[in-house]
């Protein structure tokens, strides 16, 4: 699979070698703009050369490689855009572009570098998904912990949660207000839902009192947290499965790019303990996005990062072949014998006979 890494200076003159526009959605929209672009005598158009991004024309003029020029304009006016973010110390991840069959990586990293790798499959960005939660380990028993709400009830029980790790009582059913509002400054919280839901939930419940206890009543209703003497906190069944803080994950989002502009959906994936819990959100008809909140077998997790990446004919395609029984066996092939011939006139002899049935020598077995 070939893949380049590229300055944004590079990148430019490949763009404006093809005639390629770049629009709203592309990720090599974040590229910040060369002072110029690069001619033959320059080294990194030299380095484009060499790695057959660019060749020679037979009039003495330059131009981009058939393929190269195919990838870039995938990239540049893509028709989805695949975004997947991997938790760990230093922020890293990497974003795929569709435009008709093909798909290429096009991340944007530090210091303005560009890099493509094509050509991929969605089964293989699922794998490589997967495979960072995924491995050998015993799953543990699962605990049953489900939440479908609204955003901002979410973000109220992720506060209750982290406080009931840290101190059992909980939270004080009079302070949880004034804690919330605090907690939605810290970016460490609310990451994960800006990702999936945007910040106008959370700025709800920051500025309105009575938000948060609406929010509180939905969840005791739904049975994820109780009020125990005026204190608040998390369900059972939640506390056990979020017990432990997220030690890996990422983040996937699949945004297409249409007429009226891109619409994005996301997963958020976080490992916690030996736990996959899921965050995302629902197909929805409300003034609030429906969401999930939930621990997933690795089975599942396969199935939710698939029907995320993947496009409803292929989502069919994969699911049918996994339905699908596997064929049966074919019936070994009886081994082959191996004829004895007559050495004087060539009569095929079955094994075990000494003498040849139609003149009568002497057969040798060898």
């Amino acid at each position: 699979m070939p893949a380049y890494v590229l300055t944004h200076e590079q990148v430019r003159t490949a763009l404006v070698m093809t005639g390629i526009d770049v629009t709203m959605g592309s990720p090599l929209a974040a590229l910040p703009e060369a002072s110029r672009t690069l001619g033959p005598s320059d080294a990194a158009f030299k380095k484009m050369a060499e790695g057959h991004l660019v060749e020679a024309a037979g009039d003495g003029s330059w131009r981009v490689n058939t393929l190269v020029k195919a990838v870039l304009f995938t990239c540049a006016q893509p028709e989805e855009v695949l975004a997947l973010r991997v938790m760990g110390p230093q922020q890293s991840g990497f974003a795929v572009c569709r435009r008709g069959p093909l798909l290429s990586e096009c991340t944007v990293g530090a210091a303005g570098l560009l890099k493509l790798a094509f050509p991929l499959t969605r089964s293989s960005i699922v794998l490589m998904l997967t495979s960072a939660l995924s491995g050998d380990r015993p799953e543990p028993e699962p605990t049953g912990f489900r939440f479908q709400g609204r955003a901002d009830d979410a973000f109220v029980l992720s506060l209750l949660l982290n406080e009931a790790r840290a101190n059992s009582e909980g939270i004080a059913a009079g302070e949880i207000a004034d804690r919330v509002a605090g907690a939605v400054e810290n970016p460490a919280l609310t990451l994960p839902f800006v990702l999936v839901a945007g910040a106008e939930p959370l700025l709800t419940l920051a500025g309105s009192r009575d938000a948060v206890d609406a929010a509180i009543g939905r969840l005791a209703m739904a049975g994820q947290a109780r009020n125990e003497g005026g204190w608040l906190r998390p369900s059972a069944v939640a506390l056990e499965a979020l017990s432990s803080p997220p030690v890996a994950g990422f983040t996937v989002s699949r945004t297409l790019v249409g007429p009226d502009g891109p619409a994005s959906q996301a997963l958020e994936v976080a490992r916690c303990g030996e736990r996959n819990i899921v965050f995302r959100s629902l197909r929805h008809g409300g003034e609030q996005p429906l969401f999930e909140w939930s621990e997933v077998s690795r089975r599942q997790l396969r199935a939710l990062v698939a029907a995320t990446v993947m496009d409803e004919r292929e989502l069919a395609a994969m699911t049918s072949r996994e339905a699908a029984p596997a064929p049966a066996p074919e019936p070994a092939a009886a081994p082959a014998v191996e004829s004895i011939f007559c050495s004087n006139c060539g009569y095929a002899a079955r094994p075990g006979q000494r003498f040849c049935r139609s003149c009568g020598t002497r057969l040798v077995e060898g």
